[in-house]
């Protein structure tokens, strides 16, 4: 005798085994998540830090006189604020969005000005 609810059993396991390796995969994306997000926020709390300790030497940097450059911390702290967006945008993302294609400067030197005329050649 034939079975005759074999292909209905064998579609509900199928679909069932379907529905649970989605289920097992999603919860390794999850799982990984969770570490990446731990990572990230700790990453944004070291910004936090770096940005302080920039404007602590902010504070206490003397323009030395006839130095040519000086330390951009202006454009250092533009920089981290960036990177401190950019990982928010991806931690908690409102909607699919363009990408932002602006780099960051990276160049920290920036010349002196120099309030009267000089003589000196490079």
């Amino acid at each position: 005798m034939v079975n005759a609810s074999y292909p209905l059993d064998f579609a509900m396991n199928t679909s069932t085994s379907a529905l649970l390796l989605t289920f097992v995969m999603s919860l390794g994306a999850v799982a990984q998540d969770a570490p990446e997000r731990s990572d990230l926020g700790l990453v944004q709390r070291q910004i936090t830090a770096i940005e302080l300790l920039g404007a602590r030497a902010s504070s206490g940097s003397v323009d030395a006189a006839g130095a040519r450059y000086r330390f951009d911390y202006s454009r250092l702290a533009a920089d981290l604020e960036r990177v401190r967006q950019g990982i928010q945008k991806y931690l908690s993302p409102s909607r699919a969005q363009p990408a932002d294609l602006v780099e960051l400067t990276g160049g920290y030197r920036a010349e002196t000005p120099h309030s009267g005329t000089s003589d000196e050649h490079d």
